[in-house]
């Protein structure tokens, strides 16, 4: 009688435990290994690049490309000042576009890529701590989630911290990893988003549970990783008041609301809350570490944003979303080894379903205005059309993400710099840039700055039925000597001409 082997549910972080089954080739030993991390990271590259450059950019979007396009020392200049939990994002992404360029694609370019990597490591996790049909299953649920495709195409740091939360968690499972690479997992998991570090209760569990003659190692490479974010932790704590202070405080509707803001629908998260409800907790202890992961920043940003500062945004609670695909795909797949028919029939059915749900949601991430803010695109295809040499654009007094959308959409995208036919902007006295902050500073006379002009654009970062209410300053101006001949609105945007009086 010939020797045959199968594989049952692995030690977490160790090798498969080999038991009685039919033989399996070492080929397709090695192809079960490579299957989850590798397709599912190959299918979310794909589904972030569709249709990646279709939604205009978002307020946030548009600051990331101004500051992308300021010189090393005038990024380092606004870190102290603001965005200083952004600013190894702000360098990082300011080197990519002197390579690649600045149009959305390009800007976008990386977080794709992260979150990409982010699905593989995730697929790859559950592979090691479950089985590989976990693994797989955990990274096609990802591929379905909405925004994870929103915040692949974000030119912000979120991918990127969803990429180096979940890696620091498997390089932590993986026997043998040098402490050195964990440690460096960590720290890029912190420089590109400080919440992301809630993470590490999940890492605090696996190492009492598994590990815990590793303790003392564990927690002094934690601590040597934490010490260089400490400068960067006390800058944001001290910008807070400014760079959060349009974050609303947590309330019972917006607790509940979260979920769904997190994943981008209500329906697919709730779909797999349900799923997670269905999880056998048995044996606890290989599951407790990944309900930590999806449960510990919740919990953790829900005591700070009640008992301290309001933090409670769905962006900055992504890195959830793995751990509760995860856990939905044990309860799906059982947690059980091997490739069982009706497991499997199980398996593409619920996925099917779950992918027929998340199809709407799908689409409105990808559509022309899914970014939060104004149409930027729109606006600026407005005064393109209708512009004239001498013509010049004002904006609200102190506005930080219109005057940078405007000027990004409005330039010559080949040269990046404005286009000879945009109209001027005679009201900035220093250029954002030059200024440390994200707001230019303004000539104090305004009007005595635009009474030369044959024709003003005022440019409003909503809809108005008064457009002259965002510059009251201008309102005597434009009222006595000129008169308004257009208005247009567009998403989270009014236009209006103003022609000087015959």
């Amino acid at each position: 009688m010939s020797e045959t082997q199968t594989t049952t549910r692995p030690v977490a972080g160790g090798p498969p435990v080999v038991a009685a089954g039919p033989p399996r080739s070492r080929t397709a030993h090695r192809l079960l290994r490579i299957l989850p991390a590798g397709l599912t990271g190959a299918l979310m590259l794909g589904v972030g690049l569709l249709h990646a450059g279709r939604p205009t950019l978002s307020w946030d979007e548009v600051t990331s490309a101004e500051v992308a396009s300021r010189s090393v020392p005038q990024i380092l200049e606004l870190i102290p000042n603001l965005d200083a939990v952004f600013g190894f994002y702000y360098l990082l992404l300011h080197w990519w576009t002197a390579l690649a360029g600045t149009s959305e694609i390009a800007l976008r370019l990386p977080s794709i890529v992260a979150m990409a990597g982010a699905v593989a490591a995730a697929a790859e996790l559950g592979r090691r701590l479950f089985t590989p049909m976990t693994g797989l299953v955990t990274g096609l649920i990802l591929c379905m989630i909405p925004n994870m495709s929103r915040y692949a195409a974000e030119a912000r740091p979120y991918a990127f911290a969803c990429f180096f939360a979940v890696l620091a968690l498997l390089l932590l499972v993986k026997p043998k990893t040098p402490w050195f690479w964990y440690g460096l997992s960590i720290l890029f998991t912190g420089l590109f988003h400080l919440v992301a570090l809630t993470t590490l209760l999940a890492h605090a569990a696996f190492v009492v549970l598994h590990r815990r003659d590793r303790l003392a190692a564990w927690a002094g490479t934690v601590a040597a990783a934490l010490v260089p974010l400490l400068p960067i932790a006390w800058l944001g704590l001290h910008q807070q008041d400014t760079q959060l202070h349009w974050v609303e405080p947590l309330t019972l509707g917006r607790l509940y609301g979260m979920p769904g803001s997190i994943a981008g629908s209500r329906e697919v998260v709730w779909f797999l809350i349900g799923m997670v409800v269905l999880v056998s907790w048995r044996p606890l202890r290989r599951l407790a570490p990944i309900a930590l992961f999806a449960i510990g920043p919740l919990a953790v940003l829900a005591v700070v944003s009640a008992l301290f500062s309001p933090m409670w945004v769905a962006r900055y609670l992504l890195v959830v979303l793995a751990p509760l695909a995860m856990l939905a795909a044990v309860a799906l797949t059982g947690g059980r080894a091997g490739w069982p028919r009706y497991t499997v029939l199980r398996v593409v059915t619920v996925l099917l379903l779950l992918g027929a749900v998340a199809i709407p949601a799908q689409r409105t991430v990808r559509g022309p205005t899914a970014k939060t803010g104004p149409d930027y695109r729109s606006v600026a295809a407005v005064i393109t059309a209708r512009a004239v040499p001498g013509d010049v654009i004002v904006y609200p007094a102190r506005n930080r993400s219109i005057r940078a959308g405007m000027d990004y959409y409005l330039r010559d995208p080949d040269s990046g710099f404005a286009s000879p036919t945009a109209p001027a902007d005679p009201l900035v006295r220093v250029p954002s840039a030059q200024t440390g902050w994200l707001i230019a500073t303004e000539h104090t006379d305004a009007a005595a700055q635009v009474a030369f002009a044959p024709r003003i654009w005022l440019v409003v970062g909503d809809r108005r039925a008064d457009p002259l209410a965002a510059r009251p300053d201008l309102r005597p101006l434009l009222t006595t000597d000129y008169h308004r001949s257009g208005v247009w609105h567009e998403k989270r945007a009014t236009i209006a001409l103003y022609e000087r009086n015959p």
